[in-house]
């Protein structure tokens, strides 16, 4: 679930620059002028935040509730960076008002970088909300969103007094958050976060049906991880050099650390096609807080559909005996022959008294659906906590009919895994 602790304090620092650049707006300006400058700067503080987050610093993670989360909040700074600074480009004086030094005042090369900055931002973001395009072609255009941010601190660092003044309340406060977020974009650029990778030698690569499981053994340490995190999967050697985020389907505790990877784009093919045993893998996390054992409730619906199998197998692996918790286990597959690991799974079930499996295939006519639920729990849904993981379309389907059910939002889990 989202939190806003984060969304708060982004939300917080905006409000001060807002306060700040009214209150002390310089009495030459004019209405049009003190607006669009002050849009202009909500953008950037906008902008800012996204660089943060693009970090993926777990201290970040309990303000906002996982990894998960920071790029959902990543990506909604990115659409509102888009239309403040729309507004700002279109809304703002194009010409130095009469009576003041045009050479003190010189729109070059502020206007200049403004415009640039502008058009290879609407570009990107186009690029970034275009699922059509490959995540390997994504990428790099994305990481090219850094010259934008540089470009925008060039054009309001030689912004024209006559329409914003750097070294005013508010101006400081911009200067500090270029500080900051020049730092952050440092750390992302340059791999700094590859310091904290761990080193694994790939141990086997078993194909299933549609999915492919990856069986990683460490060179050295294992990371420690909780059932339901996921981690970032990068395959060292040529061609292998995009990370990707999985969920670890493995246990806490095992000495192998697995992925198991639904089939869906070009790298999961090759994974498949043409991973090997015996090469190298660096692992960064883990992330996530998408987390059974934290929750408030003891009587909890745990929902995969397909490969959103994965959090729940790492959970149920890790069970030990005498967990009080009741999981009611729905397990939503295209057909038998697609349900991976069911017989582990219900092998697991027979072994501990607090998990019921149920297996429903959609070409049998059974879909992951609230009337299913109803039929198959003992007690009214309001009286559960509900984690659900899988395609979106399910997810959001099954998040609105348990609000129209009566349960509390605060009782409803998902991974919001989409990192794009």
């Amino acid at each position: 679930m989202l939190r806003l602790q984060g969304i708060n304090a982004i939300l917080g620092v905006i409000l001060v620059f807002m306060v700040l650049h009214l209150s002390f707006a310089p009495e030459h300006h004019d209405i049009r002028t003190t607006t669009t400058t002050m849009l202009g700067g909500v953008a950037f503080l906008l902008m800012t935040s996204s660089v943060i987050l693009a970090t993926r610093l777990s201290i970040f993670e309990s303000a906002f509730g996982g990894l998960d989360r920071m790029y959902q909040v990543h990506r909604m700074a990115g659409t509102f960076v888009a239309v403040f600074a729309l507004i700002h480009f279109f809304g703002v004086p194009k010409n130095i008002p009469e009576g003041v030094d045009p050479i003190a005042n010189s729109l070059a090369p502020s206007s200049p970088l403004g415009m640039a900055s502008l058009v290879f931002l609407v570009i990107g973001l186009f690029i970034a909300l275009n699922r059509k395009i490959s995540y390997s072609r994504w990428r790099m255009p994305h990481k090219a969103m850094a010259i934008v941010y540089m470009l925008v601190i060039g054009h309001f660092m030689t912004a024209p007094g006559v329409f914003f003044e750097r070294f005013s309340a508010s101006g400081f406060l911009l200067i500090g958050a270029a500080i900051v977020g020049a730092i952050a974009l440092a750390y992302t650029m340059l791999g700094m976060n590859r310091r904290t990778a761990v080193p694994f030698t790939i141990e086997a690569v078993n194909r299933m049906e549609r999915a492919t499981e990856i069986v990683l053994k460490p060179q050295r340490d294992m990371i420690d991880f909780k059932p339901g995190q996921f981690a970032f999967l990068e395959v060292q050697g040529k061609g292998w050099s995009e990370p990707h985020p999985f969920t670890i389907s493995s246990a806490p505790g095992e000495d192998r650390l697995r992925f198991t990877i639904k089939v869906l784009g070009d790298w999961t093919r090759k994974v498949r096609e043409e991973l090997h045993p015996g090469g190298e893998a660096l692992v960064r996390g883990p992330y996530g807080r998408f987390d059974t054992e934290k929750a408030r409730n003891r009587k909890q619906v745990w929902i995969a559909g397909g490969i959103g199998l994965t959090p729940f197998l790492s959970m149920l692996r890790g069970m030990e005996a005498g967990d009080e918790r009741q999981i009611e286990f729905v397990y939503a597959a295209r057909s038998r022959e697609d349900a991976i690991f069911l017989e582990e799974l219900q092998a697991i079930a027979q072994k501990l008294s607090n998990v019921s499996i149920h297996p429903l295939f959609s070409d049998e006519g059974e879909f992951a659906r609230i009337e299913v639920a109803k039929q198959k729990l003992a007690d009214p849904l309001a009286t559960y906590e509900f984690f659900i993981c899988g395609p979106k379309p399910m997810v959001d389907g099954l998040m609105n009919d348990l609000k129209t059910e009566g349960v509390a939002r605060s009782s409803t889990h998902t991974e919001a895994f989409e990192f794009r």
